[in-house]
């Protein structure tokens, strides 16, 4: 979908959370896809996930993906240093396992969680370089506020038809 396509929508405001999750729901339950529908939120809540039907964050790859390459260069790292600078002593061997585990255990935790908070703020989408197509100020003070994407005029006539009958204190056409 083309960013103009985007901008164009109906954007309802709702005084509670349970409101605006029920409006969420029947729009999905009129068809529309949950991609298509945005919700304003002024506080953070983990209620809102309960309440809408959403796949995981992909967070959790990029975290399993940060520990895989700290133990893999963990390991990589330790055996290069002791077979580029090999110190031989009282006839042991020249590398040893156990001394690596520390090093890969460390690496891991240290990519993995890089990782994880690169992935947080890339899927968060921080910082916010521009505003996002029908937010409204009052959506960060006290309302909450969904916004369906909606082209077509019979779209945006049923998204409109769907909030307002669920209570919606302000349905607006943003137009362009």
């Amino acid at each position: 979908m083309s960013a103009e396509v985007m901008e164009r929508g109906v954007r309802g405001a709702f005084y509670t959370l349970e409101e605006a999750a029920h409006a969420v729901n029947a729009l999905e339950a009129e068809g529309f896809a949950a991609d298509d529908i945005t919700l304003f939120s002024p506080i953070p809540t983990s209620e809102i996930e309960d309440e809408l039907d959403r796949p995981p964050s992909p967070v959790r790859y990029f975290t399993i993906t940060g520990g895989i390459l700290g133990c893999i260069t963990g390991f990589v790292l330790t055996y290069w240093t002791f077979f580029a600078w090999p110190l031989h002593v009282g006839g042991k061997p020249l590398s040893s396992f156990p001394v690596t585990v520390v090093i890969m255990f460390e690496l891991t935790v240290l990519l993995g969680g890089l990782f994880s908070v690169a992935a947080v703020f890339i899927f968060s989408r921080i910082p916010a370089l521009t505003i996002k197509p029908g937010y409204h100020p009052r959506f960060s003070e006290d309302l909450f506020g969904v916004f369906v994407h909606a082209s077509e005029d019979e779209g945006k006539k049923n998204a409109s038809q769907v909030l307002s009958g669920l209570g919606a204190i302000e349905v607006t056409d943003e137009a362009e």
